[in-house]
């Protein structure tokens, strides 16, 4: 059977959606002041915007075969974000975020033994110093 989007694909990213326009909702109806929703808006916005494109672009390209292998890994990369959730209030959003991107990076087809590592360092530095210039209140973090 050839598709053009797996439904496993369209069911992760309606979660995504869904949840992200929850949370969106919550913040909103809690407080609108930019302490409350300095995180929560841009990321609900990009995601609107990422979403529809992704879709778009899935739509796009041709009807493949292999998809099968697809709903395996949409489930270790929702269950590798459950861990994350779960990381960043147990060993801090620093070692939570490098952990995760590392995983990410080699999932994605990163390979090397050094690149991978390296890279998830730096976006680590820059999302953890990035954050904690944005919130009012300190982050959970273990190394910074």
């Amino acid at each position: 059977m050839t598709t053009r989007f797996p439904a496993t694909h369209a069911a992760l990213l309606g979660i995504v959606l869904a949840i992200s326009g929850f949370i969106l909702w919550s913040a909103v109806s809690a407080s609108t002041s930019l302490n409350n929703l300095v995180v929560v808006a841009p990321v609900a916005a990009v995601l609107g915007v990422l979403l529809p494109v992704i879709l778009a672009s899935a739509l796009r390209k041709p009807a493949r075969e292999d998809v099968g292998s697809g709903a395996w890994g949409d489930l270790l990369l929702l269950a590798g974000f459950s861990a994350f959730c779960l990381a960043l209030t147990h060993v801090g959003f620093d070692v939570a975020t490098f952990v995760f991107v590392w995983a990410g990076v080699v999932m994605s087809g990163g390979r090397g033994l050094w690149q991978p590592p390296l890279y998830a360092a730096v976006f680590t530095v820059v999302l953890v110093k990035g954050f904690g210039s944005l919130f009012p209140y300190p982050m959970l973090t273990l190394v910074f």
